[in-house]
């Protein structure tokens, strides 16, 4: 495989092959299967306006995730509009709520495709419930951009009409326990995770740093929206590894934490990318001192110029500071709109084309963005952070794995 791409996260320094060239689209006037026709003219594009649209959890346990990530996707929207938009059309965001369920992301995926007519998704947030809707686009050949849903079913050639922005869980975990191990050798270690893909993705990352090492790996897979965590909490006790990781829902990860506390059990903790927000360590952070965790994003204290401009546009959008969700939900939408700019005529063939046309994008908030033929992953990095305090502390610069 490809040499991963060297990144930086601190600062982020600056930031499938396809059937038939560049793809197609089912569905309204102007889809052409064969290529990109300038002339076409895609679904949910008028002469004022185009729709574009995803779901993410509004509501239930991931929902902290969802609403700061439309937030930031809406705010990105505004400004641009207020800006003109895009080829003299203003952006309409239609975001809907799956609860982060496969099955309700999938019903609400074809209400945006087929009800409100959606040229494309842009992004979305989780994992379980973004692959729940896959194949559904993939069938409809419409382009999704960005989706935070770092599963190593996607990025590749499997599914060429997701273009993704971040690194999968298997890298993410095979990082941070290669972390671990700079500084300690742990014995036990444990993680609980998201059951299915995501826990398995992150047990698998886990297993690769710790092949050759002796130290002993127990996985307890979750149920999002678990209301009585005692149980896992005492079988890590009873198991007593040194440091526990986590890939879970920002409220279970606290209410894991909390039924660990109760019990008397306080062992070291490492987990994904969603406990940077500010969200989590207000909420949990008196639980989470010392937890490593993983950088997608960048620092919002970072000195890079483009950090600063989010910040600044997102404080006068919105009134308030962004948090990491609200930074991923703004690059998302940037991405987006970065491809509907490009694009030679605004039919779906048409995006996916200036899609992989992207060659070291930088948006200083994720690594710079590449995507090609066969190649939908983008980025391929993370970065080290720890909580102390109130603070996230960046820990370690963003580096990539050689697979």
């Amino acid at each position: 495989m490809r040499l991963k791409r060297a990144m930086v996260a601190a600062t982020l320094a600056g930031a499938s092959l396809l059937f038939a060239g560049c793809g197609g689209a089912t569905g309204g006037s102007g889809s052409s299967a064969s290529g990109c026709d300038p002339k076409d003219i895609g679904p949910g594009v008028t002469d004022s306006e185009i729709r574009v649209g995803t779901t993410m959890p509004l509501s239930g346990s991931g929902a902290a995730g969802g609403l700061g990530t439309k937030e930031g996707q809406e705010a990105f929207y505004a400004k641009l509009n207020a800006e003109g938009g895009v080829q003299g059309r203003k952006i309409k965001p239609i975001i809907l709520d799956d609860a982060y369920d496969p099955s309700t992301a999938q019903k609400q995926m074809r209400q945006l495709v087929e009800k409100e007519e959606i040229l494309v998704v842009s992004g979305g947030e989780g994992t379980p419930n973004f692959l729940g809707a896959v194949p559904y686009l993939d069938r409809k050949k419409v382009p999704a951009i960005a989706p935070y849903a770092p599963s190593d079913e996607l990025g590749g050639d499997k599914n060429p009409y997701v273009f993704m922005a971040t690194v999968d869980y298997i890298q993410e975990f095979e990082i941070l326990t290669n972390y671990v191990f700079k500084q300690e050798s742990p014995k036990k270690m444990a993680l609980v995770g998201v059951s299915g893909n995501v826990g398995d993705n992150a047990k698998l990352g886990m297993e690769k740093a710790l092949k050759g090492k002796s130290t002993e790996l127990l996985y307890v897979p979750e149920t999002p929206g678990t209301t009585d965590f005692t149980p896992i909490a005492t079988q890590l006790k009873k198991f007593d590894a040194e440091y526990v990781f986590l890939i879970l829902t920002n409220a279970d990860t606290g209410g894991l934490l909390q039924a660990m506390s109760r019990i008397g059990y306080s062992p070291k903790t490492g987990a994904w990318a969603g406990m940077s927000d500010d969200s989590y360590i207000k909420e949990f952070g008196a639980l989470s001192q010392n937890m490593l965790v993983a950088l997608e994003t960048a620092s919002l204290k970072s000195d890079n110029a483009q950090v600063k401009q989010f910040v600044a546009d997102f404080t006068k959008q919105t009134g308030k500071a962004p948090s990491k969700f609200n930074e991923l939900g703004w690059v998302q939408a940037q991405l987006t709109a970065e491809a509907l700019k490009r694009a030679k005529g605004l039919s779906r063939g048409c995006v996916v084309e200036a899609l992989e046309s992207f060659d070291k994008f930088e948006t200083g908030i994720v690594p710079p963005v590449t995507w090609g033929k066969g190649d939908r992953a983008g980025v391929d990095a993370v970065g080290i952070a720890q909580i102390k305090g109130n603070d996230l502390i960046v820990l370690e610069e963003t580096q990539s794995l050689q697979k």
